[in-house]
């Protein structure tokens, strides 16, 4: 296939969140980006369409070997340009086919053309899904970000306790199987139930549905380190890993009458993975 001005480029799931507009801080992203501004002459740098309205996208080099992210680039770009490098973003906001024809503007290829090359940044990002940590590597120097530290994110590998558990057909005797449950003069109604645990082990977060509950409260090494109310209703509620020091992670959930006790869930230090 042909060279291409413009690339889709999907960032496999454990990089989502390790942008620098994410992980500096506004100050030092906005001395970045407005650098980047200044090199493109305020033009996007793919189409070469004049705008105020320009955005700074991260160009990076992914090692699977390593489990390296490296930053090759930063550039401007226009909305256009940005919505097809993130077309997965613009198909679920309704703008695919918006996306699809601005590629094919700028590259003058033909639907062919780019179904293939969607087809290969959907190989490599499934590929790249393999690694759950990348670390971030950048000399920001490059860009005008002398003294800008980069923040690598730290973020523990949870072991689920409830992998692979068809929470639909989930009996209550099943439920007493996987969970403590402690019930107020033996009344049966009403008790803490799980709709369902959902682990995104990429992003390290704990998501829980649950009925009947009050409030929920999270344990670490048997400390308590957060609660979290519901006023009615289904309880959603996720808990974030996320620089977590400790080994032993359980919840409980406390309704009217009584409390469901969760099993533990192991966080293991990122290092392991």
């Amino acid at each position: 296939m042909k060279d291409l001005k413009l690339k889709i480029e999907l960032l496999p799931k454990g990089a989502w969140g390790n942008d620098f507009s994410r992980t500096l801080s506004k100050k030092d992203w906005d001395v970045l980006r407005k650098k980047c501004y200044e090199r493109a002459n305020h033009k996007c740098q793919i189409c070469g369409f004049t705008t105020d309205d320009l955005d700074a996208h991260e160009v990076w080099n992914f090692d699977i070997n390593t489990k390296t992210q490296t930053l090759i680039d930063i550039v401007a770009l226009c909305s256009k340009c940005h919505g097809v490098k993130h077309i997965r973003n613009s198909q679920r906001l309704g703008y695919g086919e918006n996306a699809k024809r601005h590629f094919m503007n700028v590259n003058n290829c033909n639907e062919l053309e780019f179904a293939s090359h969607l087809t290969k940044a959907q190989l490599d990002f499934e590929e790249r899904n393999q690694i759950y940590r990348w670390k971030m590597v950048a000399n920001l120097d490059k860009f005008g970000g002398e003294d800008i530290e980069i923040k690598q994110r730290n973020i523990p590998f949870i072991e689920n306790s409830y992998q692979n558990i068809d929470w639909n057909f989930l009996s209550y005797k099943e439920m007493k199987n996987l969970f403590e449950i402690k019930r107020k003069n033996n009344n049966l109604i009403s008790v803490p139930k799980i709709n369902y645990i959902e682990v995104d082990n990429y992003q390290g977060t704990i998501t829980i549905s649950s009925l009947y509950t009050n409030k929920i409260e999270w344990y670490l090494d048997g400390f308590k380190i957060k609660t979290k109310f519901n006023i009615i209703g289904e309880f959603y509620t996720t808990l974030k890993v996320e620089n977590l020091v400790g080994k032993d992670l359980n919840f409980i959930l406390i309704g009217d009458n009584g409390q469901t006790v969760s099993k533990t869930f192991v966080l293991l230090p990122q290092e392991v993975l």
